[in-house]
């Protein structure tokens, strides 16, 4: 699962810089609108446990006034937690898998080819959890959990030209889920955004 991730995370790199780098010419304008998204990929390992984690979110946007943009987005992640039990030899392994569908709201801020940015998002999320172990005759179990998760960031973006610019940003996010207790995450995320003007396109 690990190496798939990884392979996940350079193609969607990839994808991104290849997609329509030649339409129009587009910075942050009222009627622009942006195409992209942005990853994240995490690995801990310690004596006897080891966690994984993967976020991949898609997003789009529409700017309604310049620099601020309206949207939504679509994230999937996927993390892996392993613990060894060193007086048994029992290891046990927890697999979780979120969706969320919500919107987004993006600002920049000023006119250079460096623009640092806040944005905000939240929505509906779906939680997905599977726990295992080793041990002779035990089996799988798996729980789903519907909830919300509303989150923020903050970082730079750099354009390269006007259609294509590379983010990075520290993002922090709170999820609530139904009998469970708050989680809150930091960390740090990797984007790729195309710039579109829609009038010139038509």
């Amino acid at each position: 699962m690990l190496a798939t991730c990884y392979k996940v995370f350079g193609w969607f790199c990839v994808a991104c810089l290849l997609v329509m780098p030649n339409l129009i010419s587009a910075q942050t304008e009222k009627g622009m609108y942006s195409i992209g998204g942005s990853a994240n990929i995490s690995e801990s390992i310690q004596s006897t446990s080891k966690t994984f984690s993967f976020a991949l979110a898609p997003s789009f946007g529409v700017f309604v006034i310049r620099n601020f943009a309206i949207g939504g987005t679509y994230s999937f992640s996927v993390g892996s937690s392993s613990t060894l039990n060193a007086s048994n030899d029992v290891r046990s392994t927890t697999t979780t898998f979120t969706t969320l569908v919500g919107p987004n709201l993006k600002y920049y801020i000023g006119k250079k080819t460096m623009k640092p940015f806040v944005s905000a998002n939240g929505g509906y999320s779906v939680y997905t959890q599977i726990r295992s172990n080793n041990s002779p005759g035990s089996s799988a179990s798996l729980t789903n959990y519907d909830g919300a998760q509303f989150g923020g960031s903050a970082g730079i973006a750099y354009f390269f030209n006007p259609h294509i610019s590379l983010e990075t940003a520290l993002y922090i996010t709170t999820s609530a889920y139904q009998t469970q207790i708050p989680t809150t995450r930091f960390g740090l995320s990797l984007g790729i955004y195309t710039f579109l003007d829609k009038k010139k396109a038509e």
